[in-house]
């Protein structure tokens, strides 16, 4: 079994989405800290003058590193109508606005108490809209050693997963002990190259955006075919 393991991200970019993609079982990491300069409550979309804007979900930063993600709650809900009109005002004359937009009413109609479930529920849609079949695990859900030192978390999981295969982001090389990945277990790292496509809203290919900006951009069909 393919085990890919990573915290969960608002309208995930296509980076994230391919390792999962590519992956039998997905693991959500969410009992780790949020920091603020991760993607875990935020993401990068284009405004109608082409210009990056991170969109990013209030959340209560009381004491927000020593609790776990799951845990924190969000404290203003008027990110969905600022989200909303944003996303609805910068891709409105896109070609394929009509196509995406609706699926978008729902979810920003709804009121998240917990940032997971906002986030959570933007993953979800994100993977409709590619097809992506993968079976999701939550991180909390899961029996495993909550004891040994942070730099084992991983391996723990792993482990505590029961697959033979873990598909890791490049970044990873880094830190991961390549050694431990021996016998039946095996370590691969996720080749991800970013596609291309025209950005209405942009003169020059921005990478690294919300998967809705391809989505807007080219359509469902041609998103999962760039994917």
């Amino acid at each position: 079994m393919i085990l890919s393991i990573h915290q969960p991200s608002y309208f995930p970019w296509l980076g994230l989405l391919h390792k999962i993609a590519k992956s039998e079982l997905y693991i959500v990491m969410d009992e780790v800290q949020l920091t603020d300069k991760a993607y875990q409550h935020r993401n990068i979309f284009l405004s109608a003058d082409g210009k990056t804007k991170f969109l990013t979900i209030p959340f209560n930063k009381k004491a927000y590193l020593d609790r776990t993600f799951k845990d924190l709650e969000i404290v203003d809900q008027s990110w969905r109508k600022n989200h909303y009109n944003f996303i609805k005002n910068g891709y409105r004359k896109h070609p394929f606005f009509d196509e995406i937009f609706p699926f978008l009413d729902d979810f920003f109609a709804c009121e998240y108490p917990l940032l997971v479930d906002a986030v959570m529920a933007s993953m979800r849609i994100s993977l409709e809209f590619f097809s992506i079949k993968t079976k999701l695990v939550y991180q909390s859900q899961m029996d495993y050693d909550r004891s040994s030192r942070r730099g084992d978390l991983v391996m723990n999981i792993i482990m505590a997963s029961g697959a033979d295969c873990y598909l890791s982001g490049s970044g990873a090389k880094a830190y991961l002990d390549e050694s431990l990945f021996v016998g039946e277990l095996s370590l691969v790292y996720d080749s991800f190259s970013h596609p291309l496509y025209q950005q209405k809203n942009s003169f020059e290919f921005i990478p690294g955006l919300s998967c809705l900006d391809v989505l807007f951009n080219v359509g469902i069909d041609k998103a999962r075919s760039l994917l």
